[in-house]
């Protein structure tokens, strides 16, 4: 999307708080399922991983850091960088991997010694607005090799309890979990406006100008239009979408207290497909961009949260991998509508100059559906749909095709109404636009849903290709949370991903 205002903001905040208290209900793995991720989620579990009252924050300079690298392999070394804010003050580093762990939804996993923790500065923009921290590092350990694959969180901890926080995956580059779980980092850096200071932060959606310069904000932007400005109450100044950076470092805390926007739609599904003992192992997008995902390592890739930024690399082994049989599962919404350029190394910098002119035209970074003269590159190739609008308004998600194995054991009947299921964005199908190659098509759902570009009708999409992969679009953010709150969402969903996880190259499957 385009712009962007503070409301997915503030729904990330309610529904870290709804995740973080909710107990999963008791569920049973599937016959047969391997024990890596059912065995981890035996240990003991730790509630307090998401910290107590006393979070950081940009505009107070409270303690932040962040990661050497989105990701690292079990037996490598993964370093922090913390800044204490604007005082020396001691402090510890704390890991916690997500998962189920009977409804706790982390388990404790090493805490550092009492680390020397000093001021370090904030930078200011550099070419196209980023800003690349380069804190030295503050503790650095290696991941054990008896850890398992997942999610993680560092949390910083100063000495009067304020608590930084940021995520990162612990991979298994030896793996062969049925399925592999892709985390959106491209698109967390995306919406990423550290520092939220009202001065120096940006992201690729907005920059910071004061309220009272209101020559800057009539301006025409590169790109010929004229935006209007986002105010923030009770601030004297204003978000712009001409002020936006037009690269992001991922060297760099993300903004607030650390945990990304749309980061609370990753963390239910990976509570949820833990507790369902689902043969999973993870790996960030940017793994994908730097070749050290094999997806003939797995029967299925899934993206389970709002994956909007990809670089052609990231969608080149994708669409690579379904070629050759492996199946793919994308469960949120407006994804692969981007275009972008990743560059340098374990931190790189992501570069979308969007609706601008971008310097390097043949590899230029607007949405992927505006590349080429006939849409031949837009998302709906490989989605089966795609992105259409933003929802105003959480809509009910209308079911078709009830007979279809996707829907089996959930009760439903055609033409059944799931409440507020279509939420925040809503994809469907776009005519003329080219569509998969496919053995075999269904629409799973055709909800009418009001959007800010008009009324539309939302679909949920399946397709098998003719290397026997499935691909599934839910179509929607609002399916991710439904897994904590919705039994006919779950056991689709588990259908699904069992129904996926069983499928090898080259095999036809069962239709419905």
């Amino acid at each position: 999307m385009g712009t962007q205002d503070l409301s997915r903001r503030t729904a990330l905040h309610g529904g870290l708080a709804a995740i973080g208290s909710l107990a999963l209900p008791p569920v049973a793995p599937g016959p047969g399922e391997p024990a890596p991720v059912k065995e981890e989620n035996r240990h003991q579990g730790d509630p307090g991983w998401n910290g107590g009252r006393l979070r950081s924050f940009d505009d107070l300079r409270d303690i932040q850091g962040y990661p050497s690298s989105p990701s690292v392999n079990l037996g490598e070394s993964i370093a922090f960088h913390v800044s204490t804010g604007s005082r020396a003050m001691p402090f510890r580093v704390e890991v916690h991997r997500i998962g189920h762990y009977a409804g706790a939804g982390a388990r404790f996993m090493v805490r550092s010694p009492v680390l020397r923790g000093v001021p370090q500065p904030i930078p200011r923009q550099g070419e196209h607005g980023v800003i690349r921290c380069g804190w030295k590092p503050s503790w650095r350990f290696t991941v054990p090799r008896s850890w398992t694959s997942g999610l993680y969180i560092a949390s910083f901890v100063d000495a009067h309890g304020r608590r930084g926080q940021a995520p990162f995956v612990v991979r298994d580059d030896r793996a062969k979990s049925a399925l592999l779980v892709i985390l959106p980092f491209t698109t967390y850096q995306a919406y990423n406006l550290f520092p939220a200071d009202g001065s120096l932060g940006a992201s690729l959606y907005y920059g910071y100008v004061p309220a009272s310069d209101t020559a800057r904000l009539g301006q025409p932007a590169p790109d010929g239009g004229v935006y209007q400005a986002k105010a923030v109450p009770g601030k004297n100044y204003v978000m712009h979408y001409p002020a936006r950076a037009r690269t992001v470092s991922f060297e760099r805390p993300f903004a607030w207290h650390g945990l990304p926007s749309g980061f609370h739609l990753d963390l239910a599904f990976v509570r949820w497909s833990e507790a369902m003992g689902l043969d999973v192992s993870y790996a960030a997008g940017t793994d994908l961009d730097a070749g050290r995902v094999r997806p003939a390592r797995h029967r299925a890739l899934v993206f389970c949260g709002h994956d909007e930024y990809w670089s052609s690399r990231m969608r080149d082994a994708v669409e690579g991998a379904v070629d050759t049989g492996v199946s793919v599962a994308f469960l949120a919404a407006n994804n692969v509508y981007w275009r972008v350029r990743l560059s340098g190394g374990d931190r790189p910098d992501l570069t979308c100059f969007k609706t601008d002119p971008d310097p390097q035209d043949e590899l230029s970074t607007n949405t992927w559906r505006a590349l080429g003269d006939q849409g031949e590159h837009a998302e709906q190739r490989l989605l089966g749909t795609q992105y259409l609008g933003i929802v105003t308004s959480p809509a009910p998600l209308i079911v078709r095709d009830p007979r279809h194995w996707f829907w089996r054991g959930t009760g439903v009947r055609d033409g059944d109404a799931l409440p507020g299921l279509v939420a925040g964005e809503a994809d469907g199908l776009a005519p003329g636009t080219p569509r998969p190659d496919a053995a075999r098509a269904w629409f799973l759902s055709e909800s009418p849903v009001a959007t800010t570009q008009g009324t539309t009708i939302q679909r949920t999409s399946l397709y098998q290709a003719p290397s026997g992969a499935w691909v599934f679009n839910a179509g929607t953010l609002g399916w991710t949370p439904a897994l904590l709150t919705d039994a006919r969402i779950r056991t689709a969903t588990a259908n699904l991903l069992r129904r996926m996880a069983r499928t090898r190259s080259g095999a036809s499957g069962e239709s419905g």
